[in-house]
């Protein structure tokens, strides 16, 4: 809100800015987990995801799953937004609750639109949080009026954008040679493959840290 403001009220157009929607929470190690309000202090971020894998960084569906072992959620009433906490972790969040607050708000005021990091944090598959799919957009499409199609994942997994693969060529021999075209997994490192056109051989190799999974044809985390 503050930021929305500042812009608007230094001159910038109501119309050309664009509210943030966070499908994802910041997560933080209490110092003490008796003290678990709102700006308690803590030691360094909260424990990476089993998905994000990134310290003080959760999914929504991440911090569905750590609601359902337990943790307390509740309210910060001065923000209109929700926090959480088992033992040492706290995350602070968005749900479909606060979405729908923020959305009145952006109407209210008449800016341009809305933008939301990340589609892949949101709960995709619907089996995290039993709020249908992609519940935090869904809701955020209801709320502009969008209802024009569904959030609907992609019936094969796509690969991963990445760097530009290191890509060498062989003349009509080696791997390739009498083989269908195709992509193939290189035996002998996970992280390369093969793809081979009318008996030539192009090596390339999936992006530092990811593995050829030969299961979707494309770079996955090993």
């Amino acid at each position: 809100e503050y930021a929305m403001n500042y812009w608007k009220n230094n001159g910038a157009p109501a119309e050309k800015l664009l509210v943030g929607f966070p499908t994802y929470g910041k997560s933080f190690t209490l110092q003490s987990p008796s003290d678990t309000s709102v700006g308690a202090p803590a030691s360094g971020p909260g424990p990476a995801g089993p998905y994000t894998r990134e310290a003080g960084t959760l999914a929504y569906y991440e911090i569905c799953s750590l609601l359902s072992s337990g943790a307390t959620q509740a309210w910060d009433a001065p923000q209109d937004v929700p926090y959480a906490y088992k033992g040492s972790e706290w995350v602070g969040y968005d749900n479909v609750k606060s979405f729908g607050l923020k959305v009145d708000w952006l109407k209210k005021n008449s800016f341009g639109g809305a933008m939301v990091w990340a589609l892949d944090m949101d709960d995709f598959s619907g089996d995290f949080c039993h709020e249908g799919k992609y519940p935090l957009i869904s809701s955020l499409k209801k709320g502009l009026g969008l209802q024009g199609g569904g959030c609907v994942p992609p019936a094969e997994p796509q690969p991963p954008i990445t760097e530009a693969p290191t890509t060498t060529a062989s003349g009509g021999s080696g791997f390739c040679a009498g083989k269908p075209n195709g992509i193939y997994a290189d035996p002998s490192n996970r992280r390369n493959f093969y793809s081979c056109l009318n008996g030539e051989t192009f090596v390339q190799s999936c992006q530092l840290g990811l593995v050829f999974d030969p299961g979707c044809s494309c770079c996955n985390w090993p």
